[in-house]
């Protein structure tokens, strides 16, 4: 029977899988502007809330697409972020918008357009929720100063679980040149946490069964790991192991 890991110590088969994807990198998601902008058609029109996504700054377009399709990648939704007035409405939306598409690779692009558009049926309460969350991440002091949890647990924006809210905290909570950052945390990485390093879930990290609690031992046991791995001389930060366990969605251990 297989054991789970029972601390936070570094999970014996995480260096074989930083080692395994050292040459993966993220890549630009593909989008299309005319879907979202046909499943968002019910959201106030002065809001524009597809504005970014056809934004030349932070996409680009897909020459050979008919269908007009567009990339984004993280570094242009952190600039959105960066760039956006927290107090203006239309601002926050169509960021949060631009982040959502940058979310909806692969098979979660039906279940995250059905989220975006659940989660601004009602405008004024999606752009509250959005910006407190960012603001509660920006002012953040440290790992353990209950800024993450606050933000989980002040999470209630219909239709936006876990796996699409960590992705706008991860952005629009960034800070640049703070020692932590808030991370994803969503299917496939849940998968690879417990299928693949065995560490028995995030409830084992927070020793607590609250989610808010749960999300706050993860970042920091991630942070922790990438301490270690680059004693070992493993150059991978808390945001690249986060992106190795969800591009490894629970498969096998890398055998040497």
């Amino acid at each position: 029977m297989a054991r789970t890991v029972s601390s936070t110590a570094l999970p014996a088969a995480l260096p074989a899988l930083i080692d395994k994807y050292r040459d993966v990198q993220p890549r630009p998601v593909r989008f299309r502007p005319a879907t979202w902008k046909g499943v968002l058609y019910h959201v106030r029109p002065e809001l524009d809330v597809t504005a970014l996504l056809r934004s030349r700054q932070y996409t680009a377009p897909l020459a050979e697409s008919k269908a007009k399709d567009r990339t984004v990648t993280l570094a242009d939704v952190r600039a959105a972020c960066r760039a956006m007035d927290l107090a203006d409405e239309r601002d926050v939306l169509q960021t949060f918008v631009l982040t959502m598409a940058w979310a909806s690779e692969g098979t979660a692009a039906n279940t995250t357009l059905r989220a975006t558009a659940r989660a601004l049926t009602d405008p004024g309460r999606a752009h509250r929720i959005l910006a407190d969350a960012a603001r509660t991440l920006r002012a953040a002091q440290g790992l353990r100063d209950g800024a993450l949890e606050a933000a989980h647990r002040a999470w209630s924006l219909r239709g936006v679980g876990q796996s699409q809210a960590s992705r706008w905290w991860a952005c629009a909570g960034h800070v640049a040149g703070r020692t932590w950052q808030p991370l994803i945390l969503d299917d496939r990485v849940y998968a690879t946490l417990n299928r693949t390093l065995m560490i028995g879930g995030t409830t084992r990290l927070a020793s607590s069964r609250r989610r808010a609690d749960r999300y706050r031992a993860y970042v920091e046991a991630i942070h922790r790991w990438a301490v270690e791995l680059g004693l070992e001389g493993r150059d991978a930060d808390a945001e690249r192991i986060a992106f190795v366990l969800g591009r490894h969605d629970g498969g096998a251990v890398p055998t040497p």
